[in-house]
């Protein structure tokens, strides 16, 4: 029977989490398994980027788009390594002593490199709650184990930081598909339907692989949330000059901008004609992925510590986060109005008009 320490940033306070000692056989099988699921998912990703590099599009948006998804298919080869030179202890209790704990610190944990996370936890800069710190953090060991990243520790380490960093490289790709959203351009021509159940099947199976190999600790979508939930951390000083939680405040910007992106495509393609015209397949496709964005967003949202009066030093605000809940909602409902316009089909778009 083992001990871990845990920090919890919002407090202040450190929990003892008691671990099991896993059979030997079962961990074994858990990890074989693991690894050859995400292996085969790693495949089919393989197989979607071979179809996309030989299919370019040339513009802007179609390299931010392939840059994006390369760094993406290289931050899910990095963790599943790292996850391969690892044996995971699963925990008893799970499920409550999950509650409320980052992602980067259950992460620690199936990395066995705690002292990491407690370094850069104890550590917060201004006004943040370790985000900005374990971004940072994360740069700065990559960095640093490049040397040695092959070896098991330098893997584990690289592993850690790529999913501490993960907010950052959400921050370009909800740029990217704002930018695409709003000038019309399609990034990459239409797939085959093969092409595209290769990276759906691909992508669920490491997700699933992950899950697997880290004895349940890096949940399928645990990733996606948390990314949403520390976009942009790293970037900026750290300090927060309104009185609110920044993360807190960079998830709800990053909602009301996809909301207003999704409205203002939909609703200028079946009426207004504001914005550049978009073909409806590529316009269909990015809207439902700024969709799921928002959905990730909303749940990394309410899963972070509310701000209240007072918190974080701030006085009299309950009023400005009224006004800041009734915009996500409003710019939520507008999204949807024109999410709707823009997938109907145009002959049911002219009879309701």
């Amino acid at each position: 029977m083992a001990l871990l320490s845990d920090h919890d940033t919002r407090t202040d306070d450190w929990t003892v989490v008691e671990v099991a000692p896993p059979s030997d056989r079962a961990a074994s099988l858990r990890a074989w398994s693991g690894a050859i699921v995400t292996a085969t998912g790693l495949t089919g990703w393989i197989g979607w980027l071979t179809w996309r590099i030989a299919t370019p599009t040339m513009t802007f948006t179609g390299l931010a788009v392939l840059v994006a998804e390369l760094v993406a298919f290289a931050a899910a080869l990095t963790v599943s390594a790292g996850l391969v030179v690892t044996r995971p202890v699963p925990r008893r209790n799970r499920r409550a002593s999950d509650r409320g704990r980052p992602l980067l610190i259950r992460l620690a944990e199936a990395f066995d490199i705690g002292a990491v996370v407690s370094e850069s936890a104890c550590q917060p800069l201004g006004d943040d709650t370790g985000e900005i710190a374990w971004a940072r953090r994360g740069i700065r060991v990559l960095g640093e184990q490049r040397p040695t990243m092959i070896a098991a520790g330098g893997l584990r380490d690289a592993a850690w930081s790529v999913v501490a960093i993960d907010g950052l490289r959400r921050a370009f790709a909800v740029g990217v598909l704002v930018v695409v959203l709003f000038s019309g351009s399609v990034p990459f021509e239409r797939p085959p339907v093969a092409t595209t159940s290769m990276l759906a099947g691909g992508l669920m199976l490491v997700s699933l692989g992950h899950w697997l190999m880290s004895a349940g600790h890096l949940r399928p979508g645990a990733r996606f949330i948390w990314s949403m939930s520390s976009i942009g951390a790293g970037l900026g000083d750290g300090v927060s000059r309104s009185g609110r939680p920044i993360r807190w405040m960079a998830t709800m910007a990053t909602l009301v901008v996809l909301n207003i992106s999704i409205a203002l495509r939909g609703i200028s393609d079946r009426w207004t004609h504001g914005l550049g015209p978009m073909d409806r397949d590529g316009r269909i496709a990015a809207m439902s992925v700024a969709l799921v964005f928002v959905i990730a967003g909303g749940v990394a949202l309410a899963r972070m510590p509310r701000p209240e009066e007072g918190f974080y030093g701030a006085t009299r605000r309950l009023e400005e986060d009224s006004v800041r809940r009734l915009a996500l909602g409003l710019t939520l409902l507008v999204a949807i109005v024109g999410f709707v316009a823009g997938i109907l089909p145009a002959d049911a778009a002219t009879a309701a008009r």
